[in-house]
């Protein structure tokens, strides 16, 4: 059960709605990122747009340099013939001189008759300078923001460079003679709301935000659709192959029990009462002792191939495992090996509770290492051992033979255990291989059960 929920989460399916939702999430993020920048940028610059616009109509037609030189009756006019600019979001302006001197304050007019010089920034001066419209985040600790009634905090500060003529009069003249108009530069400042530019962002930007999401979502959705019809076909593609592989393996199975079946009836039976038969005849009073000796050698040679043919048996279809049937088909298993002078042993206990498939690997691996043991090792012991307990099934192969080096490259038809060793960790076990050249040779595996 606790590994239910890891192989859930390594559907393919899942990881890919998984890793497409977090793609969507990062792409949606780093977008909503940019446009927000580009939304700013726009609302920054619609606002710059409106503040020429005001400078166009409500300030250059009525800025005269006597405002600039803090004349009154220059004041006086403006103020009366100034447009009210003042809106949500534009809560004021000043008008600033080349020095740095407030010529005018929309919140104080008295200022205009003050000396009140504050430094200009670089940008302020590159405005003056070339001209044009730029803009920057009021500094709520500048000398000119302490000096100003209200709050700079929040306030975007937008500037345009503005031009005072002389008089109505020399505007006319200018525009009837067809030459450039001699103007005196000024700063216009307007202080905006923050919040209104972060609203007018929010409206440029808010239907953008879902119409990038919603194909990204859309994306994913159709891909996932797509991967869980592939992966469909897949997985019935594969439980088909699985039945197919499964149907040979039952056909050979069968063939296997079949041939094993038929040699047990025929050559067996045939070779143990022929056994049988010369043993008695080699004990039959009547014998000459020569022909016994030859006789008891003969019914010798036919037990030993009786053996070798129960061991053959065995490697062709194993008797039934459970029980006693394991330890049975194991002593069958190392019958050859006895029988080339090496004494074996098997020991089988604990395995009661073990599954079909379990004890199907237990053999497997045994006939294996016990094959490798006899063919390669030249021991003179071989131990096999079969433990079982509540939490995992154990078998434990054990030689005294030459061993071999593990890190070398094996020969094909020697190591054939080490291509075991997926099957035994796709039931979550372990197959573990130790030897040493002079040292013998160690086959441990153990499954949890």
């Amino acid at each position: 059960m606790q590994g239910a929920p890891l192989s859930f989460l390594r559907h393919p399916v899942l990881v890919f709605l998984v890793v497409s939702l977090l793609l969507v999430a990062g792409i949606f993020l780093a977008t909503n990122e940019l446009t927000a920048r580009a939304a700013e940028q726009a609302a920054v610059e619609q606002a710059e747009s409106i503040n020429e616009f005001i400078v166009d109509t409500a300030v250059n037609p009525y800025l005269r340099t006597g405002l600039l030189d803090g004349n009154a009756g220059a004041v006086d006019r403006f103020v009366r013939r100034g447009l009210e600019v003042q809106t949500e979001e534009l809560v004021g302006f000043d008008i600033i001189t080349t020095t740095g001197r407030v010529a005018y304050d929309s919140t104080d007019v008295s200022v205009a008759f003050r000396d009140d010089v504050y430094p200009l920034s670089n940008k302020q001066q590159a405005v003056l300078r070339d001209g044009g419209t730029d803009s920057e985040v009021a500094d709520p600790n500048s000398p000119r923001h302490r000096a100003r009634e209200g709050d700079e905090t929040g306030l975007v500060k937008i500037y345009t460079r503005v031009g005072a003529t002389t008089s109505r009069n020399a505007i006319r003249r200018a525009e009837r003679l067809g030459v450039p108009l001699s103007t005196e530069p000024a700063l216009f400042v307007a202080y905006w709301d923050l919040e209104g530019v972060e609203e007018r962002r929010e409206r440029i930007f808010g239907d953008f935000r879902w119409i990038t999401l919603a194909p990204l979502l859309l994306l994913a959705v159709i891909s996932t659709v797509m991967l869980g019809l592939l992966t469909g076909q897949l997985r019935r593609g594969s439980r088909e192959r699985e039945r197919l592989l499964q149907t040979a393996i039952d056909a050979s199975d069968a063939e296997r029990r079949r041939i094993a079946r038929d040699l047990h009836d025929g050559v067996v039976q045939d070779l143990a009462g022929s056994a049988f038969a010369l043993s008695g005849a080699a004990r039959d009073p009547a014998t000459t002792p020569q022909t016994a000796e030859v006789l008891t050698s003969v019914s010798s040679s036919m037990r030993d191939s009786l053996k070798q043919m129960r061991s053959l048996l065995a490697e062709i279809h194993p008797p039934e495992l459970h029980g006693r049937g394991l330890e049975t088909a194991l002593d069958d298993l190392i019958a050859p090996a006895a029988a080339a002078g090496i004494h074996a042993s098997v020991s089988v206990s604990g395995i009661e509770g073990a599954s079909d498939p379990e004890v199907a690997l237990v053999w497997r691996v045994a006939q294996e290492a016990v094959r490798n043991a006899t063919r390669h090792s030249g021991a003179s012991t071989l131990a096999v051992t079969v433990r079982g307990d509540e939490e995992q099934l154990l078998l434990e192969v054990v030689d005294d033979g030459v061993g071999f080096d593990t890190t070398a490259p094996s020969e094909p038809d020697r190591f054939g255990l080490r291509g075991l060793r997926s099957l035994v960790r796709d039931v979550g076990g372990e197959l573990d291989v130790t030897s040493a050249v002079g040292e013998g040779t160690s086959v441990r595996m153990a499954v949890r059960r």
